[in-house]
């Protein structure tokens, strides 16, 4: 008999946001699962053309190899343009100390992307050093704009931080109760 190799949701759930703050009114905007595992990404008022990392974070020794990503953004007065979007990133690193061997030498630490890097990179620099994840479509529609990011991100190394760039022609609300991003575990099983 053959084996079967089956695709489940892994254990745990990263989830990027302000965990003390993160509360959506609509179920439908919020992809999470059980107990996450949760890192700080602050997104409150980012403006257009400006980014945000979060706090680095370990996906364990032995973890998936794949990740579909979701992420949720609010804008202010829920006014991006149609044609908008927010692009994501993974800044990857062998090292876990918060302040060592990240990319571009960035702190490690939640903040303005790219938050204490060295030199004078600028986002988009800092950008060409990531690894890309996908972007999130926004439309017109007055709500909280949420979705696939990504059914199969595959990081290249166990430590990282998730780096999200506002494209979406507006500025983000100015708390954190709407937004998020969620990498979940997918994992083959052999049967």
């Amino acid at each position: 008999m053959a084996n079967e190799i089956l695709v489940k949701t892994g254990a745990t759930q990263i989830r990027f946001c302000v965990t003390a703050d993160f509360s959506p009114a609509d179920p439908g905007t919020d992809y999470t699962l059980g107990s996450p595992t949760d890192v700080a990404l602050t997104l409150s008022a980012v403006a257009s053309a400006a980014g945000r990392q979060s706090l680095k974070v370990d996906l364990g020794a032995t973890r998936a190899a794949r990740y579909a990503v979701h992420a949720a953004v609010d804008y202010t007065g829920e006014t991006p343009t149609a044609t908008g979007y927010t692009e994501f990133y993974w800044a990857p690193t062998p090292v876990s100390t918060q302040g060592s061997g990240n990319v571009a030498g960035n702190s490690g630490a939640d903040g303005a992307a790219p938050d204490g890097a060295l030199g004078s990179i600028t986002l988009d620099e800092f950008l060409k050093q990531c690894q890309y994840i996908g972007a999130l479509f926004t439309h017109d529609g007055a709500v909280v704009q949420n979705g696939l990011v990504n059914p199969a991100f595959v990081p290249t190394e166990r430590y990282g931080q998730m780096v999200v760039v506002n494209r979406g022609g507006d500025v983000y609300e100015a708390d954190n109760v709407e937004m998020a991003v969620w990498m979940t575990p997918i994992v083959d099983e052999v049967q």
